[in-house]
C-alpha cells in the first residue's frame, strides 16, 4: 500500500507539473480557495481506549492552478485541512485519557468537465484523486508514546462534486462555488504503530469557493 501511495503521488506531481508548464497562459490561471468541511469518522477502540469523533465541522484553505483544454480543465491544488477530533474516555488499562487532532495537508488534481458554456454562468461537474498526508496532535494519554506514530505517512482519497463558474461582469475573476464528497480509498490510521479494530478512512462533504484570478 505505502508503495502504491508514493507512486500515485509521484504521479500526482508529475502531472501537477505537466499542466503548470505546458498549459497556455491565456488558459490557465492561479487562484485561492477555502471553505467548510462536514467529516464524517468511525470511532476508534484500542486495546487502552476507546475513541469517538467528536468535532466533525472543519475548515480548509489553498492555493490552485485552473488550466483549460476545451471543455475540460485540469485543477491541482494544495491545501490544508482542519478535519476533527478524537475524544479518547477512560481507558480500560489504567492509562489516561485524552485527544487527538486531526489536520492534513492535501494534494488534489480535479479534472472539471464544462456542461454549458455561456458568457456569465458555467456549470459543471468533477472528479479526480487527492493524496492526503495526516497529522496528528496528540493531548493527554500520559506521555503520549503509544500515539505519536497515530497516521499513516500518506493516505489515498478521490472527490467528487459539482459546481458553477461566474464570470461577473467588470469583475477581473472568476468565482467557483462547489459542493464536493471526499471518499477514502486508503485507511489514515496506522495500524501498524496503533491497534484498532477497525481504522477509520476520510470522508467528507464540503462547500468550497475558488476565486480564479
Amino acid at each position: 500500500m505505502r508503495a502504491m501511495l508514493k507512486r500515485f503521488a509521484t504521479s500526482a506531481l508529475a502531472l501537477a507539473i505537466i499542466v503548470l508548464v505546458g498549459a497556455s497562459p491565456a488558459h490557465a490561471q492561479l487562484g485561492i480557495a477555502g471553505g467548510l468541511n462536514f467529516e464524517s469518522s468511525d470511532d476508534i477502540s484500542t486495546s487502552s481506549a476507546d475513541a469517538n469523533f467528536e468535532n466533525s465541522t472543519g475548515y480548509h484553505i489553498g492555493v490552485v492552478y485552473d488550466a483549460g483544454f476545451g471543455p475540460v480543465n485540469i485543477r491541482p491544488g494544495f491545501f490544508y485541512r482542519k478535519v476533527g477530533t478524537y475524544e479518547f474516555g477512560n481507558t480500560t488499562g489504567g492509562g489516561a485519557a485524552g485527544t487527538i487532532d486531526i489536520s492534513t495537508f492535501e494534494v488534489p488534481v480535479d479534472v472539471r468537465l464544462n456542461l454549458l458554456v455561456t458568457p456569465v454562468i458555467t456549470p459543471y461537474v468533477l472528479a479526480g484523486p487527492m493524496l492526503t498526508i495526516p497529522r496528528s496532535n496528540v493531548d493527554g494519554f500520559g506521555n503520549g508514546d503509544d500515539f505519536d506514530d497515530f497516521t499513516e505517512d500518506m493516505s489515498l482519497s478521490a472527490n467528487v462534486g459539482a459546481g458553477v463558474q461566474l464570470n461577473l461582469p467588470a469583475v477581473p475573476f472568476k468565482l467557483q462555488p462547489e459542493l464536493r464528497y471526499e471518499f477514502g480509498i486508503s485507511e489514515y490510521v496506522d495500524t501498524d504503530a496503533v491497534e484498532v479494530s477497525e481504522s477509520p478512512k476520510f470522508s467528507a462533504f464540503s462547500l468550497r469557493l475558488n476565486v480564479i484570478f
